[in-house]
């Protein structure tokens, strides 16, 4: 079966590779390309739509709000971090997923419920579009304002993914470019809109802690190991911001949800929109998306 649906996820097949989407945060926590697994997934992560936190790895969705919400604005006064597109449980559209040869499709919408409202005013739809490919992996999130809506719709959006690094490989030893001359938020130091340097920059920083916003970044980058020839291409379209982020061993431990040295296993890059926010009037939309391939 192209595409199975169970209780808790839906399966994506195409050839050697496959997909598993978390009916929570409609979350993608397994692909498998070319025999291996290319995203990391903490072995204590509850992807369970009865468990009411976000899944650790994969690719959780970022919505309306990256990071911590805005202190100075009652609209997301209730909001957790990162918001609650990662922790709601998504439907599943069965309709409009298809598959063919070239193409495996599911499709994942979010609608304001009953506790999505007691923390968000603001009325919404979003599609989740998982597009499993021949040799690589699209994911398209669509936010729409409904047509009736008497409100702007705010937001920034993030697709949170977590790259598993090649067997022997640790995060210093990972390589991401072109990040050269790009201004970035460094959330370990505090510094404000720091140039970028370096051609390529390597997962590294104090006690080995990475958290950088990149603003404005190329539409191609890359990750590539030290010593190794094979890499990884994301490409992003309408998601103009990177977010390079490892926590580094000694804050990895703090991380209740995350098993014993796993942070030494992945790195996450992250396309996004992060500044300013986004603001869509009734009746319209946005649409961003990432493509993972390999080289």
């Amino acid at each position: 079966m192209p595409i199975a649906p169970s209780s808790d996820t839906v399966t994506l097949s195409l050839g050697s590779s496959s997909v598993v989407v978390a009916l929570k945060g409609a979350t993608v926590i397994s692909y498998q390309h070319a025999g291996q697994e290319r995203l990391f997934l903490s072995s204590k992560a509850d992807i369970r739509t009865s468990d009411p936190n976000a899944i650790r790895g994969g690719v959780p969705i970022c919505w309306p709000v990256f990071g911590p919400p805005p202190a100075d604005n009652a609209l997301y006064a209730k909001l957790k971090q990162h918001g609650f597109a990662r922790t709601s449980v998504w439907k599943f559209d069965e309709s409009q997923s298809k598959s063919s040869e070239e193409e495996v499709k599911a499709v994942f919408t979010l609608q304001p419920t009953e506790q999505i409202r007691a923390v968000w005013s603001l009325p919404f739809r979003l599609t989740y579009t998982v597009h499993l490919l021949p040799y690589s992996l699209r994911l398209s999130l669509n936010v729409q304002n409904p047509t009736d809506a008497v409100a702007s719709l705010p937001f920034q959006a993030l697709l949170h993914a977590y790259f598993r690094l090649p067997e022997g490989v640790l995060p210093p030893q990972t390589l991401v470019s072109p990040l050269e001359n790009l201004a970035y938020n460094d959330k370990v130091t505090g510094e404000q809109k720091v140039n970028e340097s370096r051609k390529v920059v390597d997962v590294d920083g104090p006690k080995g802690e990475v958290d950088r916003v990149y603003f404005r970044a190329p539409d191609e980058l890359t990750i590539a190991y030290k010593g190794r020839t094979d890499s990884v291409k994301v490409t992003k379209n309408n998601l103009p911001d990177a977010v390079l982020w490892n926590p580094g061993p000694e804050k990895g431990k703090t991380i209740k949800d995350m098993h014993e040295n796993g942070v030494e296993s992945y790195i996450c890059l992250e396309p996004g929109l992060t500044e300013p926010f986004q603001y869509l009037e009734a009746g319209e939309s946005w649409h961003g998306d990432m493509e993972i391939s390999f080289a």
